[in-house]
């Protein structure tokens, strides 16, 4: 056998040559197409996503409003009690206030509703500060807030009453400002000490 004739014998066919092209093609077609759904899917997703979290943020957005609308009703106590704390003055109807237990514990209690939808996820820390920080803050920094938390728990034998509403005050506690001013606001003024 020559050379010639060797070389020959060891150059691929018409067929052979043309196998691997189309065998590259093929797999080019496919890894064409798993990378098309790949990214699709990807595309999908993050648009699912986006559209998820843009109707929750509608909605903390409505349940924010509602509940900022439900504390400026007349026929709630809130302002009063906000007005009141700002004002310096006695909550506790025993101590010559104006408000009875019920109406403080619906107060502390609808700022323990905000830190039950904040650990649930329905509000953000951010838009609890926004619409209730001061007011929450204030709370949390009045000693006659504070004691009354204190005799509730022990007279009433619930260690965690209102454990939410210190927990929502202490997450908004950042701005460090707010809570200097609340703590000397009424540092001179008497504030009552009985309670439930």
């Amino acid at each position: 056998m020559s050379a010639e004739t060797a070389a020959t014998a060891l150059e691929p066919g018409p067929q052979q040559r043309e196998r691997p092209r189309g065998f590259t093609r093929e797999w080019g077609a496919l890894l064409f197409a798993v990378v098309s759904f790949v990214i699709a899917q990807i595309v999908v997703v993050s648009l699912h996503y986006r559209a998820t979290r843009l109707e929750h943020q509608s909605q903390e957005i409505q349940l924010a409003c509602g509940l900022y609308r439900e504390f400026y009703l007349e026929e709630k106590p809130y302002l009063q009690i906000a007005n009141a704390i700002e004002s310096c003055k006695t909550l506790y109807k025993g101590d010559g206030g104006s408000f009875g237990h019920m109406q403080i514990n619906e107060y502390l209690g609808f700022f323990s509703d905000l830190g039950l939808f904040m650990q649930r996820g329905a509000l953000s820390e951010e838009m609890i500060g926004h619409f209730f920080g001061a007011f929450i803050i204030e709370a949390y920094e009045y000693r006659e807030i504070q004691s009354y938390i204190e005799r509730t728990r022990k007279n009433f034998h619930q260690p965690e009453a209102f454990a939410e509403f210190e927990g929502i005050a202490q997450a908004i506690a950042h701005d460090a400002p707010l809570v200097e001013f609340a703590k000397i606001m009424c540092a001179t003024e008497p504030q009552g000490s009985s309670g439930p």
